[in-house]
Formats: structure tokens, C-alpha cells, sequence
């Protein structure tokens, strides 16, 4: 059986959900491998070892080391853009041009006119930091909003109402933290989009976080489908990932606007959907009763929560009929339900029309590649 290396930190959240992406994807394909997890030591060993596929999250130094010096078939992914790709290897590359134009298009929705930036020291020295804040800066001035270099200037100044937009949910957590501290009224005065839609830092807010979700996990999965063109095809593909979901919360609405149980559940119901999870599932995560929460649900969305979830799947399923070619089954698997006919029959329910019909009406290629060699 071949052997596939994956270069991940799973102590990390967001390289453990590319890693559940990956092996999901993996089991529903034909690609039979044996998975070899590393997350830093015994590189030297890890170099000796004939790979006959990787995977690898290239920012980090060490895994890069390994990928240049080994001769298997490479996936290499990266936050942001960069120059030193090894030849040999196929790429993902986050765009955060797309991150930065999502979070602006809430802006001028809201009628906001003057935006900033806001990054803590760590975020501010990344690439990928770096990369967001260039692209936010070029953006706005482009369509003819003021953007304001310095956040905290614009508090002193008090230039309300402002929309600022975090390099990841760790600023957002921060800059929600001293306008709580400081008495300044968020959303009304001050509204902040975080990146990364990152639990940990939503529960250490004093406010739940609205956030562009980077979604790793369908990241890994992406990671997967390109891996399998790279072997198919025998070349290298270089792809861009765009992820522009925002997950609003109380940072971007006003508390008649928000409700956190209705947050809290949607963010499980987002994150969980593709698992077969059922409302029970829901309540017993949020503590709450299923007539409570779809109360809660009714008030805020309009639908029931099974319908909210049933939707979210939905969503999901037109999503792989236009862009993939997966067997409906597949297809079934990936948006939580049991198999192709149970889809078959919600789908034709809510759509009015069959899985099958709206492929047929809708496919389109999967993604586009920016280059390929």
C-alpha cells in the first residue's frame, strides 16, 4: 500500500480540522494509502523514509526542509502567497484578497465610510498578516472608502462609526476586549470582523466574534482532490483557496439583532453538519430545550432549527453537484445525510427537483486554476 505523509501540527485547531478534511476526503475515494502523521520530530528519520505522497502545511520551516529534500508527490499548502514553492510540488494558497474583499462588502452593506485595520504584534510580523492588511488597504481605497492606518487614533477621535477588519480572531478577540474596557459601544460604534471563525478565542470575547470562516476543514479535503489530479494527471496544479463565509455574531449586530444561543447553535449546526448530527445533538450541546431553540431560531432566522440545518446541508449539496463529479452517495456523505436516497429525497422536497436534474442544469468545473506547468 502507498504511503501518504502528512506535515501537520495537530496541536494546532486549525491543522486538526484540515487533517479531519483530509481523511474524510480520503475515505471517500479510491486513493487506498496508508496515513503517517508528524508534527515536528524525527525529521532526520522522516528525511531517510521513501514517501510516496505528502502533504504539507509549507509555512512551517521544518516541514518545509523535508518536502524539498524528498521525491514524492507533493501537496504543499500556505496561508499567503509566496516565492519559494520546491518545483516539485503542487500548491493551495489561501487568498486573502478574497478575506479582505468579503469583510468590505459587510462594510459598505452596513453604510459604513470610515474602516481600519487591526492586527496584535504576532499576527503583524506573518506573511500571511502582512498579506491581508496590504490587500485591505489597497481595497478600500480603491472603492472610495477612508481608511484610517491607526484604530486606536480613530477611537481617540472618536471617527465613528468604524468597520475594522482583524488579520484573525485572536486581534478581533483583543481589540473587542479594549473597547469593552473602554467603554466603547460595539457594534454601533466600532463593528469588527475577526478571520478564522475560531471557537477558543469566541469563548475568551467578551463579545462573540463576527468572522470570515477559513474553514480548514474543507481545506483538507481540497488538499486531497488535488493530490489525486497531481497523481491522474502526472503534473503539477497551483490553486487558490477563497474561502469569503462571514459568520456574523454580536461584533457586527446590535443585541436586538443577536441572540447567542441562536449563535452558538448555528456555529455547532456549521461545523458539525456533514456528521449526520441531529437537532438532539444540538440542544444537548447549547444545554436548551428543542422548543426553546427553535423559538430562538424562528425569531432570529426566520425557520426551525432542523430547518436551518437542513438548509445549511442543501446549500452544500448544490455546491458539490455544480462543482464536483462525485457519485451522488458521496455527495449523500458529505452533507450528513445517510446515502443517496435520503438526499434524493429532501433534496427533491426543497428543491422540487432531483439531485440529478440540478447537476444536469447547474455543473460546472470544480475550480479554476491561477497557473499550472
Amino acid at each position: 500500500m502507498k504511503r501518504l505523509l502528512l506535515l501537520l501540527d495537530s496541536m494546532i485547531y486549525f491543522d486538526r480540522q484540515v487533517l479531519k478534511g483530509i481523511k474524510a476526503r480520503l475515505d471517500e475515494t479510491n486513493l487506498k494509502v496508508r496515513l503517517y502523521l508528524e508534527s515536528g520530530s524525527a525529521l532526520d528519520e522522516l528525511k531517510q523514509e521513501p514517501w510516496d505522497y505528502v502533504i504539507a502545511d509549507y509555512d512551517k520551516a521544518v516541514f518545509r526542509n523535508i518536502v524539498q529534500t524528498c521525491n514524492a508527490k507533493v501537496l504543499a499548502y500556505s496561508n499567503h502567497h509566496r516565492n519559494d514553492f520546491t518545483p516539485n510540488a503542487s500548491t493551495i494558497v489561501i487568498d486573502n484578497e478574497s478575506l479582505s474583499e468579503a469583510a468590505l462588502r459587510w462594510f459598505l452593506d452596513a453604510g459604513l465610510t470610515h474602516v481600519s485595520f487591526f492586527s496584535n504584534e504576532q499576527d503583524a510580523e506573518q506573511p500571511w498578516g502582512k498579506e491581508r492588511k496590504e490587500a485591505f488597504i489597497r481595497q478600500s481605497r480603491h472603492i472610495g472608502l477612508d481608511y484610517t492606518e491607526s484604530v486606536f487614533g480613530a477611537i481617540e477621535t472618536r471617527l465613528f462609526p468604524l468597520g475594522v477588519y482583524c488579520s484573525s480572531d485572536r486581534s478581533a478577540r483583543k481589540l473587542a476586549q479594549y473597547c469593552e474596557q473602554n467603554h466603547i459601544d460595539v457594534p454601533t460604534q466600532l463593528s469588527i470582523i475577526g478571520t478564522d471563525s475560531d471557537n477558543t478565542e469566541r469563548m475568551l470575547s467578551p463579545l462573540p466574534l463576527s468572522s470570515l470562516e477559513l474553514n480548514p476543514y474543507e481545506l483538507g479535503r481540497y488538499c486531497v482532490d488535488t493530490l489525486i489530479k497531481t497523481i491522474r494527471f502526472k503534473r503539477r496544479f497551483h490553486y487558490t483557496y477563497a474561502p469569503t463565509q462571514l459568520y456574523e455574531a454580536a461584533t457586527t449586530r446590535s443585541q436586538e439583532q443577536f441572540d447567542d444561543l441562536v449563535s452558538r447553535a448555528s456555529l455547532y449546526i456549521r461545523n458539525n453538519f456533514h456528521i449526520n448530527i441531529k437537532i438532539k445533538q444540538v440542544t444537548d450541546f447549547c444545554k436548551t430545550s428543542r422548543k426553546t431553540l427553535d423559538s430562538r431560531f424562528l425569531s432570529i432566522h426566520g425557520v426551525t432549527a432542523h430547518q436551518y440545518l437542513t438548509n445549511i446541508r442543501l446549500r452544500r449539496a448544490q455546491y458539490l453537484l455544480r462543482h464536483s463529479t462525485d457519485k451522488l452517495d458521496i455527495i449523500a456523505q458529505q452533507c450528513g445525510y445517510p446515502n443517496q436516497s435520503y438526499l434524493t429525497q429532501v433534496f427533491g422536497k426543497q428543491i422540487g427537483i432531483s439531485p440529478s436534474q440540478y447537476r444536469n442544469h447547474h455543473q460546472s468545473p470544480l475550480v479554476s486554476p491561477v497557473s499550472e506547468d
